[in-house]
């Protein structure tokens, strides 16, 4: 006889995985693009679910039935998988941020361009820096890494229902992350930003002392050429520090995962 039972159970511990697998995919970067079809990620989502399924196994614990516990761990699932997205899109975030900051000391404040990733208009330099940052992202295997670090170390560690327990933590985790964003940013941008704030100071001292020279005129252009130079002469430094801040998200998401599942009673 079919155990209906046991076929209720398996089916609402699936739907578990898929609430978080789902969320992740939905929050992520790339993933979340809007470029990406909803039924392609949809599906992506729904056969990575089955193979974390059996990837859980036994060990996600006791199921709450139907009713107001299994809601609340269901959202428990979505809200665990909207975090671990948010921790990678604050890298990106980075990368706009410095692009701006870039942007606006070069001149190209004015200058916009849509970005599908995000749905916004950003500044020019921005959506290269970010489209270099999303090379950067897939160098280093952060599709794979989203999978390994951010679905299965997730699920070794801690389930719904311990999210839930560990609101003040996350609280912590969230402030110092997004706190540290500015920080990055400006190390990100300071060879660029440096050179044209002292090109600026410069052009400032020259009107001072020759007031008839027209450096509105000159020092547009001067400060666009040098902010490329300084782009090309810097970009391995600003690949490396991309490299290094997609680890950083990572290694945030796991240390998140193994102080929560620590502070829990």
């Amino acid at each position: 006889m079919i155990d209906w039972n046991g076929l209720i159970d398996e089916a609402l511990l699936f739907f578990l995985v898929y609430a978080r697998v789902a969320a992740l995919l939905r929050t992520a970067p790339i993933t979340s693009s809007s470029a990406i079809p909803p039924i392609a990620r949809g599906a992506l989502a729904f056969f990575s679910a089955i193979i974390f399924y059996y990837y859980v196994g036994t060990s996600y614990g006791p199921i709450p039935g139907l009713g107001l516990g299994y809601a609340l761990a269901l959202i428990a699932e979505v809200a665990l998988g909207i975090i671990m997205g948010l921790f990678l899109q604050i890298i990106f975030a980075v990368f706009q941020t410095a692009g701006q900051l870039f942007s606006f000391q070069m001149g190209f404040g004015a200058s916009q361009v849509y970005d599908p990733m995000a749905q916004v208009q950003i500044p020019l330099i921005g959506q290269f820096l970010n489209l270099l940052g999303i090379g950067v992202f897939l160098s280093v295997s952060g599709m794979v890494r989203i999978f390994i670090i951010g679905l299965a170390g997730s699920f070794s560690v801690m389930k719904g229902t311990d999210f839930l327990a560990a609101g003040p933590f996350l609280e912590e985790t969230l402030i110092k992350s997004i706190g540290g964003l500015f920080e990055q940013s400006l190390i990100l941008a300071f060879p660029i930003l440096g050179t044209l704030i002292l090109i600026s100071i410069t052009m400032g001292l020259l009107a001072k002392a020759a007031p008839q020279m027209n450096l509105l005129m000159v020092g547009f252009p001067i400060q666009i050429a040098v902010g490329f130079i300084i782009m090309l002469i810097s970009a391995p430094f600003i690949a490396e520090k991309m490299s290094d801040l997609v680890d950083m998200g990572f290694n945030m998401i796991e240390s998140y995962l193994v102080a929560t599942k620590e502070a829990l009673p």
